[in-house]
């Protein structure tokens, strides 16, 4: 899918402006790509945030060592595994995922808290700090909430240049049939001719409901409510807070508080991109970025606090501090 960029006319009017195609750049997208990923967890992959715990950790069994590129949880405590590849991908990618999958199966909680704890003294960005508190700074969960439990379950990100047909057929086989939470992400790197490099993602396999085992069948309503198809995801959480709040600004909510309302309605609706959401709509969160379309629908009062964005006296300037 080619990307563009906008060529303004004289006078930056935007209604004569004219799209002019950005080629896609030869950069060593499996080098860089590691990089970009591991330094942006938040929202980059399946619409959600996670929390690096591990980059090539180190599996070993008695046919060898084994490496995963980026090793992870998301804000319910499943172990995330994401392996990344440049070009075509390989039809080995499945098994070579699914061997990671068998080892991180086996982790207990002490190993994961091990694992991440190591990968952290590494990492500037929680250095020193237990996973524990690194999981609620990242997550914005209160001290007085209780952590899920770890590895519960797992998912499995296979991210490419392209992913075949073939190789997307039985991750979505796995997945709609066996209950293995795998998916598939497409990534194009384009370059516009100041040099600015763009990054485009696109969800390939992932966005299916998944089910258990035929073995272990679990109980599902018999017609859950799925959200409208003419609404997005933003639309749905941003729906769900002004219902909670009755609009008003000065009511405050939590993000446990708008998951349970909008499951309340939508059963299947995905828990972890609601924080994505609350965050990438709030000016004075650390992950919100100050360009031009962002949208601002909430205002961070406290760890996992928040209430409605008021334009009249909530301002942020460009560096993040509030004014």
């Amino acid at each position: 899918m080619p990307l563009f960029r906008l060529e303004k006319s004289e006078g930056d009017d935007m209604s004569k402006g004219k799209l002019v195609i950005a080629p896609k750049t030869e950069l060593e997208l499996e080098k860089h790509l590691e990089n970009w990923l591991e330094n942006s967890p938040e929202q980059t992959l399946a619409q959600e945030d996670f929390l690096w715990i591990g980059r090539q950790t180190s599996a070993t069994d008695e046919d060898g060592t084994i490496f995963s590129d980026l090793f992870g949880v998301d804000s319910e405590g499943n172990l995330v595994i994401a392996e990344l590849k440049k070009g075509r991908t390989p039809r080995d990618i499945i098994a070579q995922i699914l061997d990671y999958a068998a080892w991180a199966d086996d982790l207990s909680e002490s190993e994961i808290r091990e694992i991440a704890e190591n990968y952290f003294q590494k990492r500037g960005v929680f250095e020193g700090k237990t996973f524990d508190d690194a999981f609620r700074e990242a997550f914005d969960i209160p001290e007085t909430d209780e952590l899920p439990q770890l590895n519960e379950d797992l998912r499995l990100l296979i991210v490419a240049e392209e992913i075949p047909s073939r190789v997307a057929r039985v991750c979505r086989f796995l997945r709609t049939s066996h209950g293995l939470n795998v998916i598939c992400v497409d990534v194009s790197i384009f370059q516009t001719e100041s040099g600015e490099v763009v990054v485009s993602t696109e969800i390939i396999v992932g966005d299916e409901d998944f089910v258990a085992p035929k073995t272990q069948p679990r109980e599902r309503p018999s017609s859950p409510p799925q959200p409208p198809s003419n609404k997005g995801t933003r639309e749905i959480v941003l729906e769900a807070v002004q219902k909670f709040t009755g609009e008003d600004i000065n009511v405050e909510f939590t993000l446990k508080e708008i998951i349970a309302f909008i499951l309340e309605k939508y059963p299947d609706f995905k828990k972890g991109t609601v924080r994505g959401q609350l965050t990438a709509g709030c000016p004075n969160h650390g992950s919100y970025h100050h360009h031009a379309g962002n949208y601002k629908y909430y205002w961070k009062i406290g760890t996992g606090r928040y209430r409605l964005y008021d334009p009249e006296t909530d301002e942020v300037e460009s560096d993040g501090e509030v004014n």
